[in-house]
């Protein structure tokens, strides 16, 4: 009898469902087997999600080969994925290529003999050099080798000890005319009239050119990495990188006995001191006391974690490690940014020493493979990383961690699946039994309304502790919050981007050698913005603003990277008073050098971390290097700083005045989260908001500490207009190159919505648009948008198979 596979094929289809194969008699396929599949003219790696005895199509292609022996997929993730591909509208193989291990190919090749092993095999490394000789003899060798060959510019030198030579007698010597004048501009040789070569350094001088010149460069470099080695530089990536040698010359330096070399189990951890588990508070005690009862019933609940800043949930998410851990099982922690892993994987390794692995994009491809083999294979039972850690193979997962789970970038945006990782670890907990954590001193709304309705348990941390202090935990009040009316400096005449307040808060601070922070949610230098017209300069390819930014200056385009000198005229109108009239990042750290002179800085955005690195920049800031601290929203996730006594809010408006209906909850968090980071090392915290609107219910909530009062106000203007938690949001977006032919298909699909809406009597289903995308224009593209309302937003847009150039977004994040 035939039997049939349906396989989900990694094709870059936008398709959303499976296709149909054939299983050849020679192959034993089960769900989850990686397989080779015809793809058109070409070769498809495949996940089997079925096998059937039957096929809706005649003929289908047979599925050419197995990949590994074994599934690679178990039937809980084959599940989930399929969950996510339903719920969030999303292609299948997009949603199984989620769980495949890092590096594996996503798009078909010409030959199916192209495609190796899924699986990664276990990988030994770094390479480690040794000498294969005695230490006497070693050192011996260096001053000795090679003797055997002589160069060019050797005999030249040994030739000219005897007097003077004629130019084309020594260009014979040296190989030609060309190679002698190279040398030529060395001190040790000279030309007199363009006749003779004479040498002119002393004797011994040009004994020692003639050792230095008697290598080749091959030679020289391999004479580098002995000394290297004997030195005690024993990795080889770091050896060769620092001398320049190859692996050839390795290679060769072992056939000849001069070097050895052997295998270290890989680890991408960074070994620390491990640290016994701090006596904890009772609030401390009581959540984890819940959270050990979740685990050892293995009811699958969702607990939310609500504690202040500098309250101690690490603490929390530690003990609750550790009861998963003693119970057999395994560990997801999820952090929001990868700026965050570092210092969350440090306190995971110190308790549990080796048993921690790491996954996110800034990884090496090797590294990435070889942690997700031994999450695999149960030789690490703790995974640490962003968003798509998620769906590391975590052997017996018990306990889902979310750290700052109201963070936006939980959100996949792009590319397909759009997921969002809280709702997927929420899923995992009701199918997979295990407990999920969602912890945050600002949480999301949804969350929180989910947990007052009795959906998910409430653990609640109402109290600061004292950070870095050994023995006991201290309790320490809350930062003291000043809340500055920008109104008010203007009318006093302050021109200064720091208002009195702030302006002494910081002077203090420095004085005292304290740490301060200063915040500002906008990158680079400024916008350019003419004072004739008003209009602002905006990329050609996008409907946004352009950006000043270091070296140049230069503009920039946040959206597709589009780089442009500022013009000198407003190309709207072309007057010359064109003028940066808002503050970035860069102009910030202008301000304050103009203002405070040679202070040390440290600058935290997306431009400077791509440069230097998340870690770098926070270890430069934590070790004491630098008493500033200049961000954007990086700075405000999480960061355990225990100097800092100081935190300014430079302009509070900025996400405050954005068209979205998420604008007051993120100014709250934002607000909230950058207050939290001052005063938490029990020396007492100052925050100081500078804003236009100092009566807003966000501002005035963040600066109370009063999570509650911005809850009631925030849920009652929801209500009045069914944006979450009372509904759900669907955004469809449409692509084309001009604006008519965006605005006509995006009329197009929202009439057809509007017809199968009618159809559906029972659909409370809202349809808002079509209007314009934000940004309107984007790469070059003309955008449009229309946004679905209601309980289940999908179910007008299952049946319909969009062209090219839409995309699909299934609860995003705001509503531009």
């Amino acid at each position: 009898m035939t039997l049939y596979a349906r396989v989900a094929v990694l094709s870059g289809s936008p398709l959303r469902g499976p296709f149909t194969y054939s299983v050849p008699e020679s192959l034993e396929l089960r769900r989850g087997h990686a397989v080779i599949v015809p793809w058109r003219s070409q070769y498809a790696l495949g996940i089997i999600l079925a096998i059937e005895s039957d096929s809706d199509y005649e003929n289908p292609r047979p599925v050419e080969r197995i990949l590994d022996a074994e599934p690679l997929l178990d039937a809980r993730q084959l599940a989930l994925a399929e969950w996510i591909a339903e719920r969030y509208l999303a292609p299948i193989a997009d949603c199984v290529a989620l769980f495949l291990p890092p590096g594996t190919p996503r798009r078909p090749k010409r030959s199916a003999s192209g495609f190796r092993p899924v699986i990664p095999k276990p990988r030994l490394a770094p390479v480690q050099l040794g000498r294969a000789l005695d230490a006497e003899r070693h050192a011996r060798l260096i001053d000795e080798w090679p003797q055997s060959r002589r160069s060019r510019p050797a005999a030249l030198l040994d030739a000219l000890r005897d007097g003077p030579l004629d130019y084309a007698d020594a260009a014979r010597l040296f190989g030609g005319a060309a190679n002698l004048a190279r040398w030529l501009s060395r001190t040790t040789l000279a030309a007199s009239d363009g006749e003779q070569v004479h040498l002119v350094v002393g004797e011994d001088e040009a004994g020692e050119a003639a050792a230095a010149l008697r290598r080749t460069a091959a030679e020289r470099r391999q004479l580098r990495l002995l000394r290297a080695v004997a030195a005690g530089e024993v990795d080889e990536a770091d050896a060769c990188r620092a001398t320049g040698a190859t692996r050839a010359d390795v290679r060769l330096l072992e056939r000849l006995g001069y070097l050895t070399r052997s295998s270290v189990p890989f680890a991408a951890n960074v070994l620390v001191e491990a640290e016994p588990p701090p006596e904890l508070t009772d609030a401390q005690g009581a959540a984890v006391e819940a959270l050990r009862g979740s685990l050892f019933a293995d009811d699958g609940s969702i607990h939310l974690l609500h504690g202040v800043t500098g309250s101690g949930k690490t603490e929390v998410y530690l003990a609750a490690t550790a009861d998963a851990l003693a119970g057999g099982g395994g560990v997801i922690v999820l952090v929001p940014e990868i700026a965050l892993a570092p210092q969350t994987v440090a306190r995971f390794e110190a308790r549990f020493p080796g048993q921690v692995a790491v996954q996110h994009s800034e990884l090496k491809p090797a590294d990435a493979r070889e942690q997700w083999r031994q999450l695999r294979s149960g030789a690490k039972r703790i995974l640490v990383g962003a968003r798509s850690a998620l769906f590391g193979p975590v052997q017996k997962l018990a306990l889902v961690i979310l750290d700052e789970e109201h963070e936006w970038t939980y959100k996949q945006t792009d590319p397909q699946p759009r997921y969002q990782a809280r709702a997927v670890a929420q899923r995992m907990a009701q199918e997979w039994e295990v407990v999920t954590l969602l912890g945050s001193a600002t949480p999301d709304l949804v969350s929180m309304a989910d947990a007052r309705a009795g959906h998910a348990g409430l653990l609640i941390l109402p109290e600061r502790i004292e950070s870095g202090r050994a023995g006991p935990h201290a309790l320490i009040p809350p930062p003291v919050v000043e809340v500055v009316d920008m109104r008010e400096e203007l009318e006093a005449g302050v021109r200064s981007v720091f208002s009195r307040a702030l302006d002494a808060a910081i002077s203090e601070t420095l004085a005292s050698n304290a740490q301060l922070i200063l915040f500002l949610n906008r990158r680079g230098l400024s916008g350019l913005v003419c004072r004739n017209c008003g209009e602002t300069v905006q990329c050609s390819r996008c409907a946004i603003a352009l950006t000043l930014h270091r070296p140049g200056p230069l503009l920039r385009c946040h959206e597709c990277g589009l780089r442009e000198p500022p013009p000198t005229l407003c190309p709207s109108c072309g007057d010359a008073r064109i003028r940066a009239m808002s503050f970035g990042s860069d102009r910030l750290v202008d301000e304050v050098r103009r203002r405070w002179g040679d202070v040390g800085i440290t600058r935290w955005d997306r431009d400077s971390a791509r440069r230097i690195g998340h870690a770098e920049i926070l270890r430069e800031f934590a070790e004491g290097r630098a008493q500033i601290l200049i961000g954007t929203q990086m700075i405000a996730k999480g960061l355990d700083l225990p100097r800092v006594t100081l935190a300014g809010v430079v302009n509070a408006d900025l996400s405050l005045r954005e068209a979205d209906y998420t604008a007051a909850e993120r100014t709250f968090q934002l607000l909230t989260q950058v207050a939290g980071r001052a005063g938490r090392g029990g020396t007492g915290g100052r925050v100081i908001i500078q804003t236009y609107a100092p009566d807003h219910y966000a501002v005035a909530a963040a600066a109370a500490h009063d999570y509650d009062a911005f809850y009631e106000t925030e849920l009652r203007l929801r209500s009045a207009l069914d944006y979450p938690p009372f509904g759900r949001l669907a955004r469809l977006t449409v692509s084309r190159t001009s604006a008519a032919e965006a605005a006509a298909e995006a009329d197009r699909v929202a009439a057809l919505l509007q017809e199968r809406r009618m159809r559906h009597e029972r659909s409370a289903t809202e349809i808002i648009g079509p209007a314009p995308a934000w940004p309107e224009r984007r790469r070059g593209q003309h955008r449009r948008q229309i946004l679905l309302r209601g309980s289940d937003p999908a179910e007008l847009l299952r049946e319909i198979d969009f062209p090219r150039g839409w995309s699909i977004d299934i609860d995003p994040v705001g509503s531009h």
